[in-house]
């Protein structure tokens, strides 16, 4: 019988690879078409954001499978599988933009928010925040207890 793995192991390695696969995904395979759609809220832009997320939790999901092996640290793939679709939900609601806009005007950061329509602004920084200090943080913490309760 195989012991469950290391928690912190886990927590650790899975958020390292999250934060990895996330730039990748997120700058490095993302398409223009994608990152120029995707929040637009008609059929063109929710395929464009559906695309986006695929390819993104695919990247993720691969950068986490190859550290979480490189590390010896086997939390077993329905762990792993469930914080890759939990980051992929969340990064939808994310990037769809509604929810971020709605948090910024409703806290006050509205007008950081608007700053600028394209390029590094308020917007892709409110995003980026919510994408490296919730989603991920979030994924990792979904594969963690997943793997601790992993039985054999």
């Amino acid at each position: 019988m195989r012991r469950r793995p290391d928690r912190v192991a886990v927590l650790v390695v899975s958020w390292l690879a999250a934060a990895a696969g996330h730039e990748a995904g997120d700058y490095l395979v993302q398409s223009d078409h994608a990152a120029q759609n995707k929040q637009r809220h008609e059929a063109a832009g929710y395929a464009a954001l559906a695309e986006h997320v695929v390819t993104y939790a695919a990247t993720q999901h691969a950068a986490k499978a190859m550290a979480l092996r490189a590390a010896g640290v086997r939390p077993g793939w329905k762990a792993v599988a469930a914080g890759t679709v939990v980051e992929a939900l969340l990064h939808a609601l994310i990037d769809d933009g509604r929810l971020l806009r709605r948090f910024a005007h409703g806290t006050g950061k509205g007008g950081f928010h608007d700053l600028s329509a394209a390029g590094v602004n308020g917007r892709m920084l409110i995003d980026q925040a919510a994408h490296k200090g919730l989603q991920i943080p979030i994924g990792a913490l979904v594969t963690t207890w997943l793997a601790s309760r992993r039985t054999h």
